[in-house]
């Protein structure tokens, strides 16, 4: 057999296109979510967020017209404008708190799996303590107590206490892959860890990595929707897909008032159905037994 029709033989990344492409719902889903993403940053570029925000007694609860797409709440703000700019807050915290978490989390893995012995001993006792605290918790604590935070500086506390997972993966996978014969063999001839690390054990973790990035990516946006969602992320005046949704605890607007939750509530469902199968098409192309492509 030629080798280069070897499963082996194709670069993690490719395999990971290739699922996609193969998985039509995952396909479709992900440009969904290309969609929805681009539409809503390129929209909010041309959106004022203190105008959104400012309370207009003259258009309270208004239903859905044609000066107010989406109706008004119980301020006369623009439901709308705050959905489109609430989706771009809870995707920005999202993106921000997976790319925060998973990189660190990689790093603390790999090191910890590449180098083992007390190194990999003493780094998994921190990754233990942090596992078992009540990060939930220490995240509204975090929130109550500072009195003015930003995405960044909200995904900062958020990612803080998500990078455990990742770790844990990444260092069982390191532990794995530096048995193999191709370390062996690097190290022996002389190579550095730093280029054994980068050059040969980081790509083939990259496919588990983006899977587990991927995953990720929906769980953290909804911490951040359930956080806003019982007051303790952002307020009304920076509105999220979390503080939309909590609009819906008050009896009379969730009877009568559904233009005012519902956008926000089938919003949340298709992000997270979006993400959740462009999640299972990258997992599914991590196992040769369940690939469709």
């Amino acid at each position: 057999m030629d080798s280069k029709n070897l499963p082996k033989s194709t670069p993690g990344w490719k395999i990971l296109i290739q699922e996609v492409i193969a998985d039509k719902l995952a396909l479709f889903s992900l440009i969904i979510f290309v969609l929805i993403t681009s539409y809503v940053f390129g929209l909010t570029m041309f959106l004022d967020r203190q105008t959104i925000v400012t309370v207009d007694l003259f258009a309270i609860n208004q239903p859905p017209n044609e000066e107010f797409r989406l109706g008004t709440d119980y301020g006369g703000r623009d439901i709308f404008g705050q959905l489109i700019i609430g989706t771009r807050n809870s995707l920005a915290i999202g993106i921000l708190v997976t790319i925060m978490s998973v990189g660190f989390g990689i790093a603390y893995g790999v090191i910890s799996g590449y180098f083992g012995g007390q190194i990999d001993n003493m780094m998994m006792r921190v990754v233990d303590f942090f596992m078992v605290l009540p990060f939930l918790m220490i995240i509204i604590v975090f929130v109550t107590i500072s009195p003015s935070y930003d995405i960044f500086t909200f995904s900062l506390i958020m990612a803080a206490f998500l990078w455990t997972g990742t770790a844990r993966l990444v260092r069982s996978l390191a532990i794995q892959e530096k048995e193999l014969d191709y370390i062996n063999a690097s190290k022996t001839l002389g190579s550095s860890h730093m280029k054994i690390i980068f050059t040969q054990l980081m790509p083939n973790l990259v496919g588990i990595i983006i899977v587990n990035s991927t995953l990720s990516l929906a769980a953290n946006i909804g911490i951040e929707s359930g956080l806003s969602f019982i007051g303790f992320g952002f307020p009304e005046d920076y509105p999220s897909l979390g503080t939309l949704m909590a609009y819906a605890t008050n009896s009379q607007t969730l009877q009568h008032r559904w233009w005012i939750w519902v956008p926000a509530a089938v919003l949340i469902l298709l992000l997270m159905l979006c993400v959740r199968n462009i999640g299972e098409a990258l997992r599914r192309a991590g196992d040769a037994r369940q690939r469709q492509a």
